[in-house]
């Protein structure tokens, strides 16, 4: 007889570090084990690595590499992903591989759905697997306020001549941005199976490349922590979390952002809400603004750009009084020759 994993583990120390509560943002791309919908969040491709040896034993290790992509496909088409992760030791493990694609509907309503692939492995017993299917929708209520609901296993897979069933769960989940560099986030989780489970964090980004998180959740009453360092390309994450029964563990991510065009994650999710809720509509071709005259919407409308280099052009002009000529932007932190070439045709300078 073979036995599926019992309960869903919560996977990415970002995430672990919040509580696990992560369905109502899941901007990265472990959005896959928590809500698919979050794919469309992404603006760069993401590849990430987590590990984690819960309770320091080694028989419960878990490991899984993702790969999130929302570039490649044409534009209008959509995101999609994939992940593989592995989870036990040579008696008994579990191996699964997913795909999952994700949309965006009116800029604010966000859809996506994973297909996996499950193996359990026994030793003396041998192997079975099943197909499981998640789905889940998000929404941008606000600018500061999302929503998140997704189902994991919708379609009630089993697997084995048990016919063992594997974890069907439910969530939904709230995330506010309390202040610029402060958000909470508040889950709840119900696994058919067993208890209601709330979960809740907070993220504080200290400054800007280092980011401090703590939660807790119920069922079983749990503490989490952790932090993330954000550098260039790279996030480097790291999570506890307590058991009452059980002890500490420790949780590592480390990911790579490929293709992106802002310094950080944090960038490229400010400029997709400022998208999203943008009064005035994208710049058209043989538009063009005053560099000299122009405020934080109108450079808001300018192609990737975003709300830390739209603040960055407005005090440098504060600081100078005025641009003397466009190219004067190069001077500027973080606007590349691919970013100034992007917005050169549709600016110009006059006192």
């Amino acid at each position: 007889m073979l036995a599926a994993q019992s309960v869903r583990l919560d996977k990415g120390a970002r995430a672990i570090g919040v509580g696990g509560a992560f369905t109502g943002l899941a901007n990265s791309a472990f959005a896959l084990f928590y809500n698919p919908a979050g794919l469309m969040l992404l603006s760069s491709r993401e590849v990430s690595f987590f590990y984690a040896q819960p309770f320091g034993l080694t028989e419960l290790a878990d490991f899984c590499a993702v790969y999130a992509d929302p570039q490649t496909l044409p534009q209008g088409f959509g995101a999609f992903g994939a992940a593989v992760r592995r989870f036990g030791f040579e008696l008994y493990n579990e191996t699964a591989l997913s795909i999952a694609y994700a949309n965006v509907f009116e800029r604010r309503f966000f859809f996506g759905v994973n297909l996996s692939y499950q193996l359990t492995a026994v030793q003396g017993y041998g192997n079975a697997g099943a197909f499981g299917v998640d789905a889940g929708i998000l929404v941008l209520i606000t600018p500061e306020l999302s929503l998140g609901v997704s189902a994991i296993n919708l379609n009630r897979p089993s697997m084995g001549i048990s016919s063992e069933p594997l974890a069907q769960v439910y969530m939904a989940g709230l995330s506010y941005r309390l202040l610029k560099n402060l958000r909470a986030f508040l889950d709840v989780e119900k696994d058919i199976r067993y208890p209601l489970s709330f979960k809740s964090g907070l993220e504080f980004d200290a400054v800007q490349y280092v980011s401090l998180r703590a939660g807790f959740s119920t069922e079983p009453q749990r503490i989490s922590g952790g932090i993330g360092v954000h550098y260039a390309m790279v996030d480097a994450d790291y999570a506890f979390l307590t058991h009452p029964e059980l002890g500490l563990s420790h949780h590592l991510t480390l990911s790579l952002r490929l293709g992106g065009t802002s310094e950080t994650a944090q960038d490229d999710f400010d400029r997709l809400i400022d998208e999203a809720f943008m009064v005035k509509p994208p710049i058209k071709e043989g538009e063009r603004i005053n560099l000299n005259t122009a405020t934080f919407q109108d450079l808001m409308r300018l192609p990737r750009m975003t709300r830390a280099l739209a603040d960055r052009i407005l005090r440098y002009r504060q600081e100078y009084k005025r641009f003397e000529s466009v190219e004067e932007l190069k001077n500027i932190r973080g606007v590349s020759e691919a970013l100034f070439s992007a917005w050169q045709r549709f600016l110009f300078v006059e006192p």
